[in-house]
Parts: structure tokens; C-alpha cells; sequence
């Protein structure tokens, strides 16, 4: 799931004091008043001039780009504030970035990212290898949206050359960059009913490693017929999951020699079968997900379209009269990063007017975007002209950790890492955010189709990682669904041994996603958090018809004992409550304990603060040819410890020792390390925690 990122860096600031200007390069106006070109590796090498003739999208002139890396990055600069001198430039009057491109080699894509200083927007695809000029517009939204770059303040474009190969080298032409209001990509806000559907869906759980399991087939293994019997998917309904997602490998599930017409009569369809059924029985939700089909690729798409109409139009006719309030589809999992956004888009469009026209009742089907249905890739996604669509995005972040251990990850048996790492919290509530931000702007729902940690993390870390993202789930209201709860090992299991009962699963995982709670009188509406300056407000409301119910608020910062803060008794009817935490630090843990006159009791899920104020950090030179100056400003806080890591989440260097508290300024030499886009963390004396991203060009 992870590829090497090759960067070509256009750096753009504003030139003038107007601040707001459309133009930012064609052949009749310019911000630019300087360039830079680097590359990296031995034998790396490039070349950057505004060149005439040679097929311009428009006028006379436009930039070319000529690059050979062998060690991960080449890069150019298109500088727009005189090196430093004018102000950022203002994008926040327009909705949309328009770039016209061509060339690359085979196999590349072209990825933008805007930049202001040492922040970094979000990353986003622009496009394939394409022999002729192309424009795209990508919204300003799926460039900024949970980062520190605000479009208000943009001094930089990054464009990257992203490759599955260490090595390659090719030619990419640049013209016509402008900002735009409006776009032609279309998109249709959600009906009522599909926004109802969606809400009304709480814990989901994936039947993993069973019919999606298509590695099994060519051992007569497929499928594994006991996995999920009646009485383990009883169990697991018992737990309290209340959807379940369905994944199965339609497309290996064909005829011989026939790839478009599905073979029925396989055991896999019957168990499917079974499925629908025990979701009527057991009252719970089910997703019937098209999972591992075969790959799809901006070269193939087109000729892979049809045998996926194909298998969709047989789908739809077997189970297109189900139930909609209960039955849902997903017509393809995880399109990855060798097919563009809008290459997918236009797939996802035709399968769903397969559905559309196959189906007997109208359903809400799921639909994901690129690089492996990723938050990133959805939040840069258009979408589609349907009303009943549910989006959703897979979250397995930090890879490196929530893999580590695994015999089937590339490379295998990733080595062991704690959660949370410096700035992990803070980038996790950045994709949360950003997501949340992308459903209200397009007026759709979200859900988190997969998610789960390794069983190999140490236990505190998978309890942390856990209650963060089930935190921020449930801040935002998105629906989600666990991957593989049951596998006690080389997984993501939480049961352990594999056994679904109470006695078995591991205590955070089940409160953070409130399994196992008996029904009580008193029913919690709402649980929130809300930061002010030192302190953290919660916010709650209970519904309760019992006049001795009592409620608890407790605080953590391990996630393991837990202290009383605040109590009190409930009223009948419906109330809110608040209580403010003058003593709350930053992540700081909390939960609501209900008390029921029987003395029965339920949790509420876990909040975490991230209420701490960012300390003012600069970094310079960047980007920089050897070392750089870290320095710390504000309040008296020092700089505790410094970390560099590069853009896969490896840690490359770090202090050797404590700066002090009272000290305000390291040195970062990295010796030996190659070109590159690194991330840098530090941590203060004062507990609070920074981020930079660094260039170095060599």
C-alpha cells in the first residue's frame, strides 16, 4: 500500500502587493522572479527552462522540466516573492487550481501540493503519463483542508512525480496555471433518506479473511465454509456490532474461461446467501462489498469497464429486490494508486448506472476514491451525480504501526513502534477533520469502511491508537466498520484467541467502541469535547426515565485507571449537562460512567484532549543544501528533544540528548542522508509538540 514519491517542487509565493490574482503563469502574465533545479543520486541528474515552441497548451511559451533520479527525488523551483521577500499570495477567492500538463514517462503520475513556508498542504493527483496537454482542476478545499496551509496564504506549489519505481527519469511540461471558481466535475448533495440510512448505522464489523479470501482458490481451499458460522456471526451480533460488511471476491468468482459471467453454483454465493439471511433474523445491516476484483490501471479502465458492467449487471439481478433500509452495495474496493481519481470517478460512475438500471428497489451504495480508498484521495475526490451514495475511506494510519509484525506486508514483519509518536495525534484529527470538512462541503455521508491495529503492538499502544480513532470517529458522526476482529494473530484481532464473548475481548477496544453495554435507563445522546485555553469542557446529554440513575465523569491519561472528576444525579426526561476541567492537560482521557438504580453501568466512548496551543516554531534554511537552525519562540519553553523522519514514516535521527528547557535553538546536520522531503518534530520542555516540513536539496 505504500509507493516511492519522486518530487518535482514548483515554488510559488505572490510578486506584487496584490494579493489576489488569477494568473499565477501563462504566456501573457507571470509571478515568477527566479527557478531552481537539484537532483538527487549519484547519477541524477535535470535540467528547467521556459522554452518556445514545442507544443504550448497555450501562447508561445511554457516550462519544461527534464529529470533522471536514482535516489527518490528531483526537483525545480518556480520562486514568486523575490526568494523570500513579498507576501503570500491570496487564493481564497476562488474555488479551484487549473494546470495544464503533459509528458512524464510510463507508469509516473503528477501529484500537486501547495506549500507556505515549512507548511504543507495536502497531497493531490493531477494526473497520468499523457503524450498531450491536459487540464485539470483540483478544488483548493482537497489541497488545504486539515492542514496549516490556509488558501488565504500560499507562497508554494509542489509537484511531485510519483513512481513505483527507486529510479526513472523522464520530461513534464507546465502551462496555463491559474485559479478558477466553479469546476465542470459535477457532484450531488445526499437525498434524505441515504443521509438517514447512513446515520442510523452505529458499530460495524468487516467478515474478513473468509470470502474475499480469492488467495485460498488455487489450493481447492475457497472459502473457508467455517469462519463465520450462524452461531459466531450470532456472537459477534450479541457483542453489539450492528452492521456488518460483507467483502467477497465477485471477479475471481467467474466461469472457466469466461471472466464476466460469475459462476453461481460456487459455494462462496451460498454462503452470501446465508448472510442476507441472518441479517433479517439477527436485525443487523449488511454491506455486500465487490473486494479484491482485479486491477484496475489509467491504461486498462476502459477495457475493464465493460467486464465490470458485466459482473455488476448479474449482481444487481440476484440482489437488487433486497431491502434498502437494510441492504446496502459497494461496487469496488480499494481502486489503488495506478488509477487517477478521475479515471475512477468515471469507472464508479458507469458501475453505478449498471446498478441503477438493474436494481429493482433503489439502494445507497458505498463508494470509495483512489490510492486505497485513503482519506487523502476522498477528500481531492468529485462526487458523483447521484443522490444516494455513501462515501468511504479506509484509516489504518500510522501504517508502520499498525502493521508492524505482519508476514504479508511489503516488506514483511515490520519492526515494532509505539502509539502516539510526536505529531501522530495531531495528524490523525487533521484526516478526520479534513474528511468531516469534505462531507459538510459536498452535503454527503462518510464512513470508515476498514480500520484496525496489529495484534503484535505492544497492548498500551493498541489501547491509545484505539480510543483515538474511535474518539474521532464518533466526534464526527461517521459509521465504521473493523477489519478483522477475530484473527488472534499476524492480524488486527481484538477477541482473544479468537473467541467472540465478553470474557474474551480486550477491555479498550470494547469500551472504546461500546460493545457489550446492556441496555439502561439512561440513554447518552450525546458525549462532546470542547478546548478552551488550559482547560477542557464537556458537554453531554442524557435521555432517562429512572429517577435514581446517576452519571460519573472520568479522567485517564493512561487509558487504564481511571479517576472520578464530576457526578451527579439525572433527571427524568431529556437534560444537558456540562462540567469544565480546569486541571486538564493535554490528552487527557475521558469517559461518562452511567449508574441505574440495579447498580448495572455503561461507558460512554473515550474523548481525548489535544487542547494543548502549538508552540512558534522556525526553521531555516528550507529548502536547505546541509544543515539547518531550529528555534523555539514564545513563553519561555525550550526545546526538549528533536526527531527527523522521512516521508514513510521511518525515524532517520534524532538528539542524542535533552536540549534543556531553557534552551531555544538546535542545529539539524543530517549527514549522509539523500535529497528530499523529510518530516521534522519536536518536543518542548513544556510537554507541547511541533512540526515542520524540510527540503534538502544538496
Amino acid at each position: 500500500m505504500h509507493k516511492n514519491i519522486y518530487t518535482i517542487l514548483f515554488l510559488c509565493a505572490s510578486m506584487t502587493t496584490l494579493l489576489s490574482q488569477p494568473i499565477i503563469y501563462n504566456d501573457n502574465s507571470t509571478l515568477i522572479t527566479g527557478t531552481w533545479h537539484a537532483s538527487s543520486g549519484g547519477g541524477g541528474t535535470s535540467s528547467l527552462a521556459e522554452v518556445t515552441g514545442q507544443t504550448p497548451h497555450e501562447g508561445a511559451r511554457h516550462y519544461r522540466f527534464d529529470y533522471n533520479f536514482s535516489n527518490y527525488w528531483a526537483g525545480i523551483g518556480l520562486n514568486m516573492d523575490n526568494w523570500g521577500g513579498g507576501p503570500a499570495r491570496d487564493f481564497s477567492a476562488y474555488t479551484h487550481l487549473r494546470i495544464a500538463y503533459r509528458g512524464l514517462s510510463a507508469g509516473q503520475n503528477l501529484i500537486i501540493q501547495l506549500r507556505n513556508g515549512g507548511n504543507f498542504g495536502n497531497t493531490a493527483t493531477i494526473g497520468p503519463a499523457t503524450a498531450n496537454y491536459t487540464v485539470v482542476e483540483l478544488s483548493l478545499f482537497s489541497l488545504t483542508a486539515g492542514t496549516n496551509v490556509s488558501a488565504a496564504a500560499v507562497r508554494e506549489l509542489n509537484i511531485s512525480i510519483e513512481s513505483t519505481a527507486q529510479s526513472g527519469s523522464g520530461t513534464a511540461y507546465v502551462d496555463a496555471i491559474e485559479l478558477v471558481n466553479g469546476s465542470s466535475g459535477g457532484g450531488m448533495p445526499a437525498s434524505a433518506t441515504t443521509m438517514a440510512r447512513a446515520a442510523s448505522m452505529t458499530a460495524g464489523v468487516n467478515t474478513s479473511n473468509w470470502l474475499e479470501a480469492y488467495w485460498l482458490l488455487p489450493f481447492n481451499a475457497y472459502p473457508e465454509v467455517n469462519r463465520y458460522t450462524r452461531a459466531r456471526v450470532q456472537a459477534l451480533r450479541d457483542a453489539g456490532f450492528t452492521t456488518f460488511r460483507l467483502p467477497v471476491t465477485f471477479e475471481r468468482l467467474t466461469q472457466p474461461g469466461n471472466s464476466s459471467q460469475l459462476n453461481t453454483n460456487q459455494v462462496a454465493f451460498s454462503l452470501v446467501d446465508s448472510m442476507i439471511l441472518w441479517a433479517a433474523q439477527m436485525d443487523f445491516k449488511l454491506i455486500i462489498c465487490n473486494h479484491h476484483g482485479l486491477s484496475l490501471t489509467n491504461s486498462n479502465y476502459q477495457t475493464e469497464l465493460p467486464r465490470l458492467q458485466a459482473i455488476w449487471t448479474q449482481l444487481a439481478q440476484r440482489y437488487g429486490h433486497l431491502h434498502p433500509d437494510r441492504y446496502y452495495f459497494e461496487v469496488y474496493n480499494e481502486p489503488d494508486n495506478n488509477i487517477t481519481n478521475a479515471n475512477w470517478r468515471t469507472v464508479a460512475t458507469a458501475l453505478l448506472q449498471t446498478l441503477r438500471t438493474h436494481e429493482s428497489v433503489l439502494h445507497s451504495v458505498f463508494v470509495g476514491a483512489a490510492n486505497w480508498n485513503s482519506a487523502g484521495a476522498l477528500i481531492s475526490f468529485t462526487p458523483l451525480d447521484d443522490a444516494d451514495i455513501i462515501y468511504t475511506f479506509h484509516y489504518y494510519e500510522p501504517y508502520y504501526f499498525t502493521h508492524q509484525g505482519m508476514s504479508w506486508t511489503s516488506p514483511p514483519y515490520l519492526g515494532a513502534r509505539s502509539f502516539p509518536l510526536a505529531g501522530e495525534m495531531d495528524a490523525l484529527l487533521q484526516t478526520m477533520t479534513a474528511v468531516n470538512d469534505w462531507a459538510d462541503l459536498n452535503q454527503v455521508p462518510v464512513s470508515m469502511g476498514e480500520f484496525g491495529v496489529a495484534t503484535s503492538a505492544d497492548a498500551d499502544s493498541r489501547c491509545n491508537w484505539i480510543n483515538a480513532v474511535m474518539n474521532a470517529v464518533n466526534t464526527y458522526g461517521f459509521s465504521y466498520f473493523y477489519w478483522d476482529a477475530i484473527s488472534p494473530s499476524d492480524a488486527f484481532g481484538f477477541f482473544n484467541s479468537g473467541v467472540v464473548s465478553e470474557a474474551t475481548v480486550i477491555p479498550c477496544f470494547r469500551n472504546a467502541m461500546g460493545l457489550y453495554m446492556a441496555p439502561l435507563a439512561i440513554e447518552l445522546l450525546n458525549f462532546d469535547l470542547r478546548c478552551q485555553p488550559g482547560r477542557s469542557t464537556l458537554q453531554w446529554t442524557t435521555m432517562s426515565d429512572e429517577l435514581n440513575a446517576r452519571f460519573e465523569l472520568q479522567r485517564s491519561t493512561d487509558a487504564r485507571t481511571w479517576h472520578s472528576i464530576h457526578a451527579g444525579s439525572t433527571v427524568s426526561g431529556r437534560q444537558s449537562y456540562s462540567f469544565t476541567d480546569e486541571a486538564a492537560t493535554d490528552g487527557a482521557l475521558y469517559r461518562l460512567r452511567s449508574i441505574s438504580a440495579d447498580g448495572s453501568e455503561r461507558f460512554s466512548p473515550v474523548r481525548i484532549a489535544t487542547c494543548g496551543d502549538l508552540p512558534e516554531l522556525k526553521l531555516w534554511p528550507n529548502p536547505a543544501r546541509d544543515e539547518a537552525r531550529l528555534q523555539l519562540s514564545g513563553d519561555g519553553d525550550g526545546i526538549l528533544r528533536w526527531s527527523l523522519w522521512d516521508m514513510q514514516g521511518r525515524l532517520l535521527m534524532q538528539s542524542e540528548q535533552y536540549a534543556g528547557s531553557g534552551r531555544q535553538e538546535a542545529i539539524i546536520s543530517p549527514e549522509g542522508l539523500p535529497a528530499g522531503m523529510y518530516n521534522l518534530s519536536i518536543q518542548t520542555a513544556k510537554g507541547r509538540t511541533a512540526h515542520r516540513r524540510w527540503v534538502l536539496t544538496r
